[in-house]
């Protein structure tokens, strides 16, 4: 060992690598894998909406009508609305209102014009492209508990960070490119795991700090609030980060300005805009206020503008731009565009799509490495805890796959349903929960082959439902522009390829791999029941 780091600091920052990594590994697993997803959520908006009757492209006249009937017929009153203007992108003028419920999730509401100018209210069933965002920032809680969990489980992530690299310093000239495949497979996990974090390094530290960041930043600012400021904190920042802070309603009623108006408005403060959602607060009342946001031909990596103006005179409160946005601001819109990768087109959205993939994979051999450091290789009988953690990370991994591609079954089967929604988050839950009960009631090796099939089997249904449904093949909606559905679909096919080529090198090796692996399947253990273990479904 290189003698510039004592041995005993590597052995306490193994540990804490060790421990931070089994703390955290299983949640951010779902995280980086339904966020790889989520970089596409644009594209796979359109994927679940393809052969749905889409709005036709609407003018400004509509928009206004569209947002008046909203207000007058709908119970808005004090709530935030969305209105999404029609683009070449996203024909079509349509609002949304997103009802906090009890048990603190929300219920979206969707409104659009009819033909003959009358409200549809019927909405649009497509939410599982939000769905799996949801999965990426709160795991499927569907409270705020969930963000908060999230946001110290990537505070957990970046101590495992800083803890691995500590301890790959020594090896790191030695070690940076080297795979050694062979019978020794905790080697081969570990040089993997070590290539794959190392050189997507920089990326992670970014993705901790900012996930941290947004979602426990309140958290964050406690200590400086009860210590420092005297008064509100978020009154100071805000100014600095571009944001401002509505005014509290003040119960009066006041009628605001139309829809055209109020762009006409925000075109004159930023010349060039492209506005592509009115955001009004406050519906209803004289202080309501609206935002204006909008892309601008700004060569920034976040191009777009916020315009805040008062809804019922258009008084313009704040105007967020990129050539004038503070060195705060700046700094904001920067993070928030590293974070969702909405800067450099589709080869940063691809670049992310990869690293996403790479960072699940990277939690999920960390946990392979924690088991195969503690089995037993001269005995049959593996310790509890190995046993537990090779069950749990066959389930949830699995699970959270199986589930997400059930999801795309469900949203596309079923796309005629209102309740379509209700159904294509019940076959991700309902797959996802029956592949953990899966993992600890069948022998691990067994089971966990048989749930990279079962995966393997729901994701190659996908291009096949399409294909049966659909009134046309990918293939023939690609020439005619429409290259999501191809897209999806083939991704789907190499996704179910590897997970089936999975499966396969999983029961090779637990039919003729070592016979005292925590990985081999045994017809008995000296328990009386066949020993078993985790998914190691990449070996």
């Amino acid at each position: 060992m290189d003698n510039t780091v004592k041995a005993s600091t590597i052995k306490t920052f193994t540990d804490v690598h060790t421990w931070t990594g089994l703390g955290a590994g299983l949640a951010l697993f779902i995280a980086f894998y339904a966020g790889a997803i989520t970089v596409f959520t644009h594209e796979l908006d359109a994927w679940d909406n393809y052969g749905i009757a889409q709005s036709e492209a609407g003018d400004i006249r509509q928009a206004n009508e569209l947002l008046s009937e909203v207000i007058a017929t709908q119970p808005v009153a004090g709530e935030t609305i969305r209105l999404n203007i029609s683009s070449p992108e996203h024909p079509g003028n349509h609002v949304m209102w997103f009802e906090r419920l009890e048990d603190g999730d929300f219920k979206r509401h969707d409104f659009h014009l009819n033909e003959d100018g009358t409200l549809d209210t019927s909405g649009n069933t497509s939410e599982l492209a939000g769905f799996i965002y949801a999965l990426h920032y709160n795991l499927g809680i569907p409270t705020d508990w969930g963000l908060w969990l999230l946001g110290v489980i990537c505070f957990i992530y970046g101590i495992a960070l800083v803890s691995g690299v500590v301890i790959f310093i020594p090896n790191f000239v030695k070690d940076i490119f080297v795979v050694r495949p062979g019978k020794n497979k905790k080697r081969f996990w570990l040089d993997t795991h070590n290539i794959v974090g190392v050189l997507s390094l920089p990326w992670h530290i970014m993705f901790a700090w900012s996930s941290a960041l947004l979602a426990i930043a309140i958290f964050l600012l406690a200590p400086f609030q009860l210590t420092v400021f005297k008064d509100d904190i978020t009154s100071r920042l805000a100014p600095e980060l571009g944001v401002v802070q509505a005014p509290e309603p003040s119960g009066i009623p006041g009628a605001m300005l139309t829809a055209g108006a109020l762009l006409d408005i925000a075109r004159l403060e930023v010349p060039g805009l492209e506005p592509t959602q009115l955001r009004v607060s406050n519906v209803g009342d004289s202080n309501a206020t609206v935002r204006v946001i909008g892309k601008t031909h700004s060569e920034h990596m976040e191009p777009y503008a916020n315009i805040v103006m008062m809804a019922t005179d258009g008084r313009i409160l704040s105007v967020s731009q990129p050539e004038t946005a503070s060195a705060g601001a700046t700094f904001y819109r920067g993070l928030i565009a590293l974070h969702f990768a909405s800067f450099g087109g589709y080869l940063t959205k691809w670049l992310y799509f990869i690293l996403g993939l790479a960072g699940a994979y990277l939690f999920y051999s960390g946990n392979l490495l924690w088991v195969e450091s503690r089995r037993k290789r001269r005995s049959q009988q593996q310790t509890p805890a190995s046993l537990f953690l090779a069950r749990l990370n066959s389930g949830v991994c699995i699970g959270c796959m199986a589930g997400i591609s059930a999801a795309f079954l469900a949203s596309r089967g079923l796309a005629d349903l209102a309740d379509r929604a209700y159904f294509m988050k019940g076959a991700y839950y309902g797959v996802f929960f029956a592949a953990i009960l899966w993992s600890f009631v069948r022998p691990v090796a067994t089971g966990t082959r048989e749930l990279l099939q079962a995966c393997a089997l729901l994701t190659a249904a996908i291009p096949i439902l399409d294909i049966a449904l659909l009134d046309t093949t990918p293939w023939s909606a690609a020439a005619q522009g429409h290259y999501e559905l191809l897209t999806v679909d083939l991704m789907a096919i190499v996704a179910a390829a590897c997970f089936w080529f999975m499966a396969a090198k999983l029961n090779k090796r637990a039919i003729s791999g070592d016979p005292n692996s925590v990985w081999a399947a045994h017809p008995t253990s000296p328990h009386g029941t066949e020993a078993t273990v985790a998914s190691e479904g990449t070996q």
